[in-house]
């Protein structure tokens, strides 16, 4: 089994190269995660776009698939591995730890088209820190051609072993300032389950109370579009924390009442 890094996106959401991000304990990104998987024993690989330089010296695999995302990742992959499995670990994987990592090399069942853990949030199986077998690898180039890109909905496609998560924010990523200072902020603070209120004001959508991990107003959003699917940014609305204006990195805390108003255009 090889380990691949994916590191082939653009990173416009973030405004930056994730890769190179520094966290909080000093390092960049790109180098925790290396540091983490050279615990798998196993080789590491970079997956990157052609136009890009490897932040590491690591051996390197091109994307042949511009555009295709993670499954373009993959299927590169196998066309210059056929005969390995893989263990795909996204770049953005601020929180992951090298206990989930050990329980997921532990937990691999070739037997299985794939082997992952479960999003905590709706259960369904986490394409970025996964075990691929040749055979499923083989898939993603199908799909690449049919122009579909969805990785989860690959993964499912798959019917992989899912396993449950042995901390349950270890696979939450970062695409967006927001989404890395809630990150950050259980790096330094760790992560506290927590029941908040959460008031949309809004027809439709009725207050509630919310078990959440979230840190911040900003995390706990995502935590609500994702569960919702709601297409709605952030930034598009004015936000009060028991009363009181607030922003997205304001820390929560057990009890708050969280209330969304979409911002007047």
């Amino acid at each position: 089994m090889t380990t691949l890094i994916l590191i082939g996106g653009h990173s416009s959401r973030m405004g930056r190269d994730k890769a190179l991000i520094i966290r909080p304990d000093g390092r960049r990104q790109i180098d925790f995660l290396v540091d983490l998987a050279s615990h798998a024993g196993t080789e590491i690989l970079l997956s990157m776009r052609e136009d890009s330089q490897p932040p590491v010296d690591l051996p390197v695999i091109i994307d042949t698939y511009e555009g295709g995302g993670p499954l373009a990742a993959l299927a590169s992959f196998h066309e210059r591995r056929p005969d390995e499995a893989v263990l795909a670990l996204s770049c953005d994987l601020f929180l992951l730890d090298r206990e989930t990592l050990e329980q997921l090399l532990a937990s691999h069942d070739a037997s299985h088209a794939a082997t992952c853990f479960a999003n905590r949030l709706d259960g369904f199986p986490e394409p970025l820190c996964a075990i691929y077998e040749p055979r499923a690898l083989s898939q993603a180039r199908e799909w690449l051609e049919r122009g579909e890109r969805g990785a989860r909905r690959f993964l499912r496609s798959l019917e992989p072993r899912v396993l449950p998560l042995p901390h349950p924010a270890a696979l939450e990523n970062a695409n967006t300032p927001h989404e890395l200072k809630e990150c950050f902020s259980k790096l330094r603070d760790g992560v506290i389950e927590k029941t908040v209120v959460v008031d949309f004001a809004r027809e439709g959508i009725a207050k509630e109370s919310v078990v959440s991990l979230a840190n911040t107003i900003g995390g706990l959003y995502e935590e609500l579009c994702f569960r919702r699917r709601l297409d709605s940014k952030i930034g598009e609305q004015v936000i009060f924390r028991n009363g009181r204006s607030a922003d997205a990195g304001t820390r929560i805390g057990k009890g708050d009442h969280i209330e969304f108003r979409m911002a007047a255009l």
